[in-house]
């Protein structure tokens, strides 16, 4: 019984890969970049599509009296668009 421990602590304490020098396939790096800005020229477009909406229904709420319901709405938009711009910061340091 003791063998078999002795071999079950040997074969568990072994180092699993280590000379392992890991590389992506050739060209995967540009079709991620490829995607990424893809990604990023959409997020914009739906930013700038998202800001132009956020003031059409700002000036109507305003005609109407009801604006806290746009102001929610304007700080929602608001911060999918700070996360938008700085998403490009955060891949970038991740890559």
């Amino acid at each position: 019984m003791d063998y078999l421990n002795a071999k079950a602590l040997l074969v568990l304490a072994q180092m699993p890969g280590q000379n392992i020098t890991p590389q992506a396939p050739a060209g995967f790096g540009s079709k991620v970049d490829q995607g990424l800005n893809f990604a990023m020229y959409l997020g914009i477009v739906v930013a700038i599509i998202g800001v132009i909406t956020m003031g059409a229904a700002m000036a109507l709420s305003r005609q109407q009296g009801s604006s806290e319901e746009a102001t929610s709405r304007a700080l929602a938009i608001g911060i999918g668009c700070l996360l938008i711009g700085g998403a490009s910061g955060l891949v970038g340091a991740f890559l």
